[in-house]
């Protein structure tokens, strides 16, 4: 019924009990889970947990935080990855300015490397924005264009204009956990203008945990209650939710 599209099993929150919290995400009716790498470190701990479990797929990627531990060298091994049979999409990748622009150019390099891999192996993107809207647009839109859906815009939190922007380049947006806090209004009012057809839910556990277990480690099995607050301000059924997100997700990542 649900799709987790962005988990982080490989942290080590999980170390002890993972298969504990994909017991429970199966429970939750959460049938697939897709668990992202942010650096080539990651990316080989995520393979292994993606070919330990059958419900868990994989996305290779340097996180723009990375740098300068990341570099454009890694790319090599990066592509070797993504022809892996789990691999479905290529990130999480984009531009972070939140707490430094230090290494703006070496980000936008990585970024635009990323892209030109996602092409190169005809996969999505996950794509991470903080306080870099305006970059990360002049750079989508300077892409080939590419059928869509072709990636999508993780963790959105932005207001209505960037949402249809990312829309129009042919991206989801995903929603996490904070849809669900008390202080999110602008980011539910959002959702209540944005059709169903580009949306897709995400924990990006073990970060963001919903209401009621905001401040807790964040898992799978609470995709339900991102779900349910989305229902509410769609007006329409959880069921549909589930099946509308999850078909999205089927588009997306195309999962074999």
């Amino acid at each position: 019924m649900f799709t987790d599209t962005h988990a982080h099993l490989s942290y080590f929150d999980f170390d002890k009990d993972l298969p504990e919290v994909i017991q429970r995400a199966g429970e939750a009716g959460v049938s697939r889970i897709v668990t992202i790498a942010t650096d080539l470190a990651d990316a080989r701990q995520t393979q292994k947990i993606a070919e330990r479990f059958p419900n868990v797929w994989m996305s290779v990627g340097l996180h723009p935080t990375s740098l300068p531990d990341s570099n454009l060298s890694d790319m090599k091994e990066l592509a070797e990855m993504a022809g892996h049979p789990k691999v479905v999409a290529i990130g999480e990748t984009g531009l972070d300015y939140y707490h430094s622009t230090e290494h703006v150019p070496a980000q936008k390099e990585l970024f635009r490397a990323h892209l030109g891999l996602a092409r190169q192996r005809n996969l999505p993107v996950v794509i991470h924005n903080r306080s870099s809207e305006a970059d990360l647009l002049e750079i989508l839109r300077s892409e080939p264009e590419r059928p869509g859906p072709w990636g999508v815009m993780h963790c959105f939190s932005g207001d209505e204009k960037f949402a249809f922007a990312c829309i129009e380049l042919g991206l989801l947006i995903s929603y996490t956990g904070v849809l669900t806090f008390k202080n999110a209004t602008a980011l539910r009012q959002v959702a209540a203008s944005v059709s169903l057809e580009h949306v897709m839910l995400e924990t990006d556990c073990p970060y963001l945990a919903p209401m009621p277990h905001r401040g807790k480690r964040n898992e799978p099995s609470y995709i339900p209650l991102i779900a349910r607050t989305l229902a509410e301000v769609k007006g329409v059924t959880v069921e549909e939710v589930g099946r509308i997100t999850t078909e999205n997700a089927h588009r997306l990542f195309a999962f074999r």
